[in-house]
Order: C-alpha cells, then structure tokens, then sequence
C-alpha cells in the first residue's frame, strides 16, 4: 500500500510539474525572422501571455508585430490562440516536451519553440538587425548606383541636346552675317523712293502756284493737286513696304537673339563636379568657344541692320513731314 501511495503522488507531481514548467519564454528563429513567445499559466490550467515576432520583409526592413494570446494545457496538449480586437487570428494546438514546444496550425510545417531566456532573444534579434542593415545597405547602393546612372544619361542626353542647339545656333547666326548686306542694300532704296517722292510733290506743288490767277489755268491745277496728294499718298505704301520689311527680319532675327543669349547664359553657368565626363566637359567648352567666336560678329551685323532700319524710319518721318508741309502750303495759296 505505502509503495502505491508513493507512486501516485509522484504520478501527481510529475503531471503537475509538466503544467507548471509550461510557464515561462520561448523563442524560434530562421533567417526569416524570430517568434518570441511568453506563457504564463493560471491555476486552472489556462494561459496568457503575448506573442512578439520579428519578420524580415521583402524591403529588409524588419517588421515588428506583438498580440496578446490566450491558451489552456491539459497535460502535455497545449493550445493557443490570439483574437485582438474580437478577431481570429490564428489558433495553434500542440505539445510540450520538456523545453521543446511544438504548434501546429499555422501551415503545413510545425512551429517548434524551444526555451530561451532575455539575453538569447536579443542576441537573436540583434543578429536579424545586423542582417537587415546588410539588406538595406545593399538595396539602398543599387538604388545610388541607378539614380547616378539615370543622372549621367540625363546629363548626356543634356549636354546632347546642348551641342546641338549651340550648333544650330551658331550656323544660323553665321548664316545671317552672310545675309547683312542684301538687308542693307535694301534700306538706301526705301529713303530714295520716300525723298523722290518729295521732289515729285513739291514740282506739283510749284507748277501749280505759277499758274495762280490764270483762269484758264484752273483745270490744270486741280490736276496737279490731285498728283501732288496723291504721291503723297506713296510714301504711306512704301512705309507699310518697310515695316513689312522690318518685321519680316524681326520676326527671324529676335528668336536667334534670345537663343544667342540663354546659350551664352548656360556657357557661363560651370558643370556641376562629377556631372560630366572630362570628354564631355571638353565637348562642351568647345561647343562654347564656337559659340562665343560667332556671337560678337553675328551682334555687330545685328546692330548695323538695327541702325539702318532707324535711320530708315527717320528719313521717313522727315520725307513725310516734308511733304505735309508742301500740301498744307500749296492748300493756303489756292
């Protein structure tokens, strides 16, 4: 009898002692990431405690998640499940054994905890840590390493299409120094024709006067007054011929000078260090130098045309008020 009584209280004690050591942390890793699991039993054989897990994410970031759980232990059999917030989210039975606690539940592969303490979780996680950063470091130079590369095809796609305005402008510029003296030989036969036209009204004008007072005359001054009105009348036609002119050339000259100057501009704006190449900062001086070689020319011919067209446009005002004078003249005396 005594040697049974001892047999069922050790039986008793050893069932006891496998619900009470369930207490206590347990910890899983891989290289995916580490489960740290605290369990704390209740007298009635039921469990609290939270789950903390550190997952390694796609990104290398680590990913931190805790919930709080809830279980039961019946002998050896264990479950636990989470429900934060009214929901489900998973439910994990299993078993203990000794410091081994195996779960099932969450896919087809048992979940096994071993026991842990502090210091092995966060040597553990330490270790995730150490990897994340790797992962990051390494994502984070590939990402460097394709914005540098996206700058300097940016850079050369701009530096291209750089040269190649610089170029179009420059022949452009050259292509009008060659045209200057067309433009300009047109200029003297605006103010000939405006001062032919002078002479033209102030003859009508004095033949009409000398045949003042002669009655028989009458006719023929009318006639000339209508001729002298009338080439007066030419200098406003050719005037619109000269402002035609004048806009024709503007209208091409202006935008080659705004292009001129904002090359110019980003001449003298210096590369940034590293944004170009030594070929391609050499391409650009160059382009540069082209384009500074035919600037000045290309400004000096402007300027003669500028001065021509102003000195066309003040023969005009003269010629016209000439020619105003001499009507207004003609008019008092008939």
């Amino acid at each position: 009898m005594r040697r049974l009584a001892l047999y069922v209280i050790a039986t008793v004690v050893l069932l006891s002692g496998c619900q009470r050591d369930i207490s206590g942390t347990y910890m899983t890793n891989d290289k995916g990431g580490v489960w740290w699991l605290q369990l704390v039993r209740t007298p009635d054989n039921h469990l609290t405690g939270q789950l903390t897990t550190s997952l390694l994410g796609e990104d290398g970031k680590v990913q931190r998640n805790t919930v709080s759980v809830t279980g039961a232990v019946d002998a050896e059999e264990v479950t636990i499940s989470s429900t934060p917030f009214g929901f489900q989210v998973f439910i994990l039975s299993g078993t203990l054994d000794r410091n081994k606690l195996t779960l099932t539940g969450m896919g087809p592969t048992p979940i096994i905890l071993k026991r842990a303490d502090l210091s092995d979780y966060q040597r553990q996680v330490n270790s995730l840590n150490a990897q994340s950063g790797a992962i990051v470091a390494a994502k984070g130079a590939i990402v460097a390493a394709k914005n540098e590369a996206n700058a300097r095809l940016q850079s050369a796609k701009a530096l291209q299409y750089f040269v190649s305005q610089t170029s179009q402008t420059v022949e452009e510029m050259q292509s009008f120094d060659s045209e200057v003296e067309g433009h300009l030989s047109r200029l003297p036969s605006f103010e000939a024709k405006y001062r032919a036209v002078t002479e033209r009204v102030a003859d009508y004008v004095s033949r009409e006067r000398q045949s003042a007072g002669d009655p028989r005359a009458s006719v023929a001054r009318g006639q000339l007054g209508v001729a002298a009105n009338q080439a007066a009348i030419e200098t406003y036609q050719l005037h619109n011929s000269e402002m035609s002119f004048r806009s024709s050339l503007e209208g091409s000259v202006q935008p080659l000078i705004a292009s001129a100057d904002g090359l110019e501009r980003a001449c003298r704006v210096a590369a940034s260090p590293g944004e170009l190449t030594p070929a391609q900062d050499n391409e650009r001086t160059a382009a540069c130098q082209n384009l500074s070689a035919a600037i000045v020319p290309f400004r000096k011919e402007f300027q003669a045309i500028a001065s021509g067209l102003a000195h066309a446009e003040q023969v005009y005002v003269q010629e016209r008020s000439a020619q105003q004078g001499l009507l207004q003249s003609a008019n008092r005396s008939r």
